[in-house]
């Protein structure tokens, strides 16, 4: 495999992704879930569907809560591979490929602590 050498801004956006999945929006639903409240500011008439998440997460157990937040994380994490899956099929720049062939196995490589092949 040819030496392939990325802009820094390449690392940049991974991480900052990998950094949104485990801290940023992509906890936001993971943390409404495992508190079992969705929305406060949900009613039956303003916002039924998140009135009717509250209703759910209420009746659930820590525990499955706990299982649903995970859920909502992977998803979350699943969304951003899929973003940079399609990044690569259109040959965007710098997401054409990564170091680990494309930029979605660098992003799950820094999901699981991975360091950058080169600095």
């Amino acid at each position: 495999m040819p030496h392939i050498h990325k802009p820094q801004l390449y690392r940049d956006v991974i991480d900052a992704l990998v950094k949104n999945c485990r801290s940023g929006q992509g906890q936001v639903g993971p943390n409404r879930a495992r508190k079992g409240l969705w929305n406060r500011n949900a009613t039956a008439e303003s916002m039924p569907d998140q009135y009717r998440f509250n209703e759910l997460l209420a009746r659930l157990p820590q525990r499955d809560r706990d299982v649903i937040a995970e859920m909502l994380a992977q998803e979350y994490v699943g969304g951003v591979f899929a973003a940079l899956s399609v990044l690569n099929d259109f040959q965007v720049a710098p997401f054409e490929e990564g170091y680990e062939g494309a930029a979605y196995n660098d992003f799950i490589g820094r999901m699981d602590d991975w360091s950058w092949l080169e600095k």
